[in-house]
């Protein structure tokens, strides 16, 4: 395009191309679709219709329908954070599911397992988790039986559990809390007040069967007390006839409150039962090294006792030959001289050892004698028949139990 007053400088043969050339600015109508078009010959593809085969009735029966729909995949952020957070969450569950512990094993093997164990060291397994010590809370019952049989069973027939008041039939209350009753118990209360606590009628029973059981328990407490002072041949603090100093006043009441919670905690019981056996094997084996005055040899070993013996860490030496227990310690002073005490049992001549403090029998006859004893109408004639015929009963279940002695 050239402006009014100057001059083209284009040769003559562009002058007529540029002529010739159809320009934009030249163009009819800019706005018109159609004008383009034809002006640039555009050309627009017509779209065909497709007509579609019409199907019959029966083609469309026959083929069968196929479902060829699929998910739509979801690509949001919100998705794949969801997706993280359940893959790190199966991840963690199945790390943990490969982790094995002792409270994944059955019931039955885990309390197998425990009753071979020391009582020591169950009580420590109480502190290793809240689910542990549950666990052995509620089968504590079945832990110390299997403890007891497996490690303490003849410690077990010489040292049995006196029986709780509440546990005694009401009829018998009137007999063992009568005044009468009470004044013979002053005996046990004037010989053995300095080392052994005096039984509260309230909470044991008072028969002579669980009195001689309260009494043995609490002497096996004290005595395991002093085995320190005996092992480093310490003298034992004597306490002057008469008094009582504060701390021989507490050590008793701890002694009692041990017995107390053995009653009705058998673990607590199983623990007394060890904590003497590791007092006679410790006062057998102190005993043994020492040699008197020009002997040449030390003593032998009570109940022919070996190392072996001790590294089992059960009662089983003490079922062979030995002396037996029929002195009761009355005093600390007899501490010196104890090796092994082990009442209510004899050794008979055919080589074994028999007990005769097992519950319930004693128990139960006792009981019958305190009745007997408190009640004013019953005449002397009916008491000796019924003592009669109680040593009657009491003959034929020995035999009974000698015959199965024999049998076995």
């Amino acid at each position: 395009m050239e402006c009014p007053g100057e001059q083209s400088t284009m040769a003559p043969e562009e002058l007529k191309e540029a002529q010739a050339t159809p320009s934009l600015a030249a163009a009819p109508d800019i706005n018109s679709a159609a004008a383009l078009r034809a002006q640039y010959a555009i050309e627009t593809p017509k779209l065909s219709r497709r007509r579609h085969k019409k199907l019959t009735r029966a083609e469309v029966e026959e083929e069968p329908l196929v479902d060829t729909t699929t998910t739509l995949p979801l690509h949001s952020k919100k998705t794949e954070r969801l997706q993280k957070r359940q893959t790190k969450k199966s991840l963690r569950i199945a790390s943990k599911s490969t982790d094995m512990s002792l409270l994944d094993l059955p019931s039955e093997i885990l309390t197998e397992v425990l009753g071979w164990l020391h009582v020591s060291d169950i009580f420590r397994l109480t502190r290793v988790s809240h689910s542990m010590r549950d666990f052995i809370t509620e089968n504590e019952k079945l832990i110390a039986k299997d403890v007891i049989r497996s490690r303490y069973w003849i410690l077990y027939r010489c040292f049995p559990l006196p029986v709780p008041f509440k546990s005694v039939p009401e009829e018998f209350h009137t007999g063992l809390l009568s005044e009468k009753r009470q004044e013979l118990m002053n005996i046990h209360r004037k010989s053995y007040h300095q080392h052994i606590e005096m039984v509260d009628p309230y909470s044991v029973c008072t028969c002579m069967t669980c009195v001689f059981a309260w009494n043995n328990l609490c002497l096996l407490v004290d005595l395991h007390h002093w085995q320190t002072n005996l092992a480093n041949r310490e003298p034992i603090p004597m306490i002057p006839r008469g008094t009582n100093p504060q701390w021989n006043q507490d050590l008793l009441k701890r002694n009692a409150d041990v017995v107390r919670l053995a009653m009705s905690r058998p673990l607590y019981y199983a623990a007394i039962l060890e904590k003497h056996l590791a007092t006679t094997t410790g006062t057998i084996l102190r005993f043994s090294k020492w040699k008197k005055q020009g002997a040449t040899s030390s003593k032998p070993r009570l109940y022919h006792m070996t190392d072996w013996d001790v590294a089992r860490g059960t009662d089983a030496y003490l079922d062979r030959s030995g002396p037996p227990s029929y002195d009761f310690p009355f005093h600390r002073d007899n501490y010196y001289s104890v090796e092994a005490y082990l009442p209510n049992r004899k050794f008979g001549a055919d080589g074994k050892w028999y007990y005769y403090a097992l519950p319930p029998t004693p128990h139960e006859r006792d009981l019958e004698w305190v009745r007997s004893t408190t009640q004013s109408t019953v005449s002397p004639e009916e008491r000796a028949k019924k003592a009669l015929a109680n040593l009657k009963d009491h003959n034929i279940r020995w035999s009974q139990y000698m015959e199965r002695k024999q049998n076995i």
